[in-house]
């Protein structure tokens, strides 16, 4: 088994309120009405309060083709990684140099090298240093970073999840789909550290865990690549599927461990949008105080993509409220269309 016992983020200097990004989708869309009063409507029901941007409003109105985001990327990146990944090693006394696993997750702009090579120059980390980078599974990113972590530390030692995304670098200004305006309205930029350690004497001993891909889904979500970048792809049908898949796959995976949802104490859902999160404590019955952090990091941050379920688990570890022997689920979203579940138990 495995457990994590430490989660640090970061996030960029530049912060806009909700406020802030109505102004800027004004000035986007001024020559589009419809389209503008459509983004704003999507700002209002998202209930994203603030968000973290490594650009200016200017530069993200002038963003520019693939090779400057790409650029953008490796400037801001590895800064933002780095300053995640040193806190946690801080946080946990473990010397930089002695970390042999580095997880790396990201689906803004996929380089290669990965910036993990960057943020191991920076941390001084060591030169032998396992590393595995995993683009690809957008926002399920974080989830699935944590269960290779868990399987990864029981033949490794202690692994770091770094997950770094700048989704600010996959705005497209030119092309105002509504695909692009939700994701405008919700989507930030940070990173985030998870340290998985081998055993289970502190913090979220991992249990279990599941992959799930719908049939017949890889429309529903995702992005589309054109010369000038990214173009986020979201199906209208992605709710309903999710409403057909998730209920069941949660019911099966809780049944091998004899258990159902009502024995789930605290519930760590990744906050794709406030629908999403109204449908998920609906079907499973939930009190808010259960599944409060993914709303909370909603309307803080945002949504930063395969970091975004970190910042939710650093949320319910500063909270306090779980005691010994509490279980805790988590379920990720993403690109397949795929379900990613764990199954925690809280050791203290």
């Amino acid at each position: 088994m495995a457990s994590i016992t430490v989660v640090e983020t970061a996030v960029p200097s530049l912060r806009y309120t909700a406020d802030d990004v109505a102004m800027i989708g004004n000035e986007w869309l001024a020559d589009i009405p419809e389209k503008r009063d459509l983004f704003l409507r999507f700002l209002r029901s998202s209930n994203t309060a603030s968000r973290h941007f490594v650009l200016s409003s200017d530069e993200l109105l002038a963003i520019g083709g693939m090779q400057k985001r790409q650029e953008l990327f490796e400037r801001f990146g590895p800064e933002l990684g780095a300053a995640a990944v040193g806190a946690a090693l801080a946080r946990a006394g473990i010397r930089n140099g002695d970390l042999n696993t580095l997880l790396f997750t990201s689906c803004s702009c996929p380089s290669i090298p990965a910036i993990d090579a960057l943020i191991i120059e920076q941390l001084e980390l060591s030169r032998t240093i396992a590393r595995c980078p995993v683009y690809q599974h957008g926002c399920a990113g974080g989830v699935v970073g944590l269960r290779l972590a868990a399987d990864l530390a029981a033949v490794r030692g202690p692994v770091a999840l770094a997950s770094v995304e700048t989704c600010s670098l996959v705005f497209q200004p030119s092309n105002p789909t509504p695909a692009q305006l939700v994701g405008a309205a919700i989507f930030a930029d940070g990173a985030a550290c998870a340290l998985v350690m081998p055993g289970e004497e502190k913090g979220l001993v991992v249990v279990g865990h599941q992959s799930f891909l719908v049939p017949n889904s890889r429309h529903l979500m995702g992005y589309d690549i054109f010369d000038d970048g990214f173009h986020l792809r979201l199906d209208r049908e992605l709710p309903n599927a999710l409403a057909s898949e998730a209920p069941e796959q949660v019911r099966r995976f809780l049944a091998q461990y004899g258990m159902t949802h009502a024995d789930i104490n605290f519930w760590l859902f990744h906050p794709g949008g406030a629908k999403i999160l109204d449908f998920l404590e609906e079907t499973f019955s939930l009190r808010s105080e259960q599944a409060r952090w993914s709303r909370d990091v909603l309307r803080e941050v945002g949504n930063l993509s395969s970091a975004t379920i970190l910042f939710v688990l650093k949320a319910f570890f500063d909270s306090n409220v779980a005691t010994r022997g509490d279980k805790v689920l988590m379920l990720g979203v993403g690109p397949g269309l795929t379900i990613e579940l764990i199954l925690f138990e809280w050791v203290g």
